[in-house]
């Protein structure tokens, strides 16, 4: 054993002898904790805890054959406004109201209190996407236990309140945006027509190549979006629209003969026209194919908001169905007995040790050789043990027993 060791134990050994010497006042710092911790576990005010379980189900994660007919809320960002919407003011007048919380309730202010305590001591957690667990906390179990039934209750009936106006409201959004953009189709329908009308006599053959010119260019643009000039149908596309300049081309070079002999300068408006037109044409049709393209997908998102509509009226659309009820709590939460006796030991334990830390600062007598070395300006060259009277009177009278 080497000299740090040695040390150590014998560190060890003074603090056990300090104990030992002091003993009454751990005993009695422990008794006292002990007794204060005892207090408090019979005394502090009960809280009980009840809570229930929901289960979110969504029927496009159950069938497959309506993923793509309707849709459905997501449940990842109905669960982020959930624990908002329970807590809000209105979903806790509600639960006052329907449970009477508030018949000794006199005055705004302590409405307002016992709308604040019902908040702070409901919880909401989630688990997944799926599993909600909402609980309460309060000194009477049966209230607490009526309380997160209501809750759960508000929770089922909320979601179903909350998404028919989420339908009604996207049903009348697209309503009125169908309306504008069928006014917008149908002024273009009208454009079109009046444009139509009016160059058709002129230059019939030349007009309905640019007609198809346009839309042979609007196809061409869309192919070029996704596709090279190497796909096949740009070059057949390519194609068409040359031969269809060549064919325009010809047309004016043959109407040009026939214009010159009627009235050339007529002809020469005429045809300087024909770009104009072009241009003309391409920008009706393009608003036309626009107007058409929103009016069918708002057409499209209708009835998809209808299905759903109708889908989440039915039983099969999100849903929350309570999959554990809320039971009466037997026991409290609190106070926590085992760790308020547990810690009231340790208490007990740190003021024992803080009282002989003090004493023995206080304490200038000399206990052992090593304190007596540190101490005199003389040689030591023993220890004599303590003696007690009553120790040496019963040493004698044994002696003498011993020797009749």
């Amino acid at each position: 054993m080497n000299l740090q060791s040695v040390g150590h134990s014998l560190r060890l050994r003074e603090y056990y002898y300090m104990a030992v010497r002091h003993k009454f006042y751990i005993f009695l710092s422990i008794a006292v904790s002990l007794l204060v911790a005892i207090n408090m576990v019979l005394f502090l005010p009960r809280t009980y805890r009840a809570e229930t379980i929901l289960l979110v189900e969504q029927e496009n994660m159950l069938n497959p054959l309506i993923s793509n007919l309707a849709v459905m809320p997501s449940i990842a960002g109905r669960m982020k406004t959930l624990r908002d919407e329970l807590l809000s003011w209105q979903r806790i007048t509600l639960l006052v109201e329907k449970l009477k919380l508030d018949k000794n309730i006199k005055g705004t202010y302590e409405y307002e209190q016992l709308i604040k305590s019902l908040r702070s001591r409901i919880g909401i957690k989630m688990r997944g996407y799926d599993i909600i667990t909402v609980s309460f906390e309060g000194p009477d179990p049966k209230k607490a236990q009526e309380i997160v039934q209501t809750l759960g209750d508000i929770i089922i009936e909320g979601n179903i309140t909350s998404t028919n106006l989420e339908a009604d409201g996207a049903i009348n959004f697209i309503d009125d945006q169908l309306a504008a953009y069928r006014k917008r189709l149908e002024e273009s329908e009208v454009n079109l027509r009046e444009f139509k009308e009016v160059y058709n006599h002129t230059l019939p053959v030349a007009t309905r190549l640019n007609e198809e010119l346009v839309s042979l260019k609007m196809e061409l643009n869309r192919l070029l979006v996704d596709n090279t000039e190497e796909h096949p149908r740009v070059i057949q596309t390519r194609a068409l629209i040359t031969q269809l300049e060549k064919q325009r081309d010809e047309n004016m070079s043959q109407a040009k003969e026939e214009g010159v002999k009627i009235d050339p300068a007529e002809y020469a408006r005429l045809v300087s026209s024909v770009p104009r037109q072009e241009q003309e044409l391409s920008k009706l049709q393009r608003d036309y194919a626009v107007n058409a393209r929103i009016y069918e997908s708002l057409l499209q998102k209708l009835e998809t908001a209808k299905i759903s509509q109708t889908l989440e009226n039915s039983d099969k659309g999100t849903k929350f169905r309570i999959l554990e009820p809320a039971r009466l709590p037997l026991s409290p939460i609190k106070p926590n007995k085992p760790l308020i006796l547990l810690a009231g030991l340790f208490i007990g334990l740190i003021l024992g040790g803080v009282i002989i830390y003090v004493l023995e600062l206080n304490d200038n007598s000399i206990k052992n050789i090593d304190e007596a070395t540190l101490l005199l300006d003389f040689p030591i060259f023993g220890a004599i043990a303590t003696i007690r009277p009553e120790e040496l009177i019963m040493e004698q009278k044994l002696r003498s027993e011993a020797s009749v």
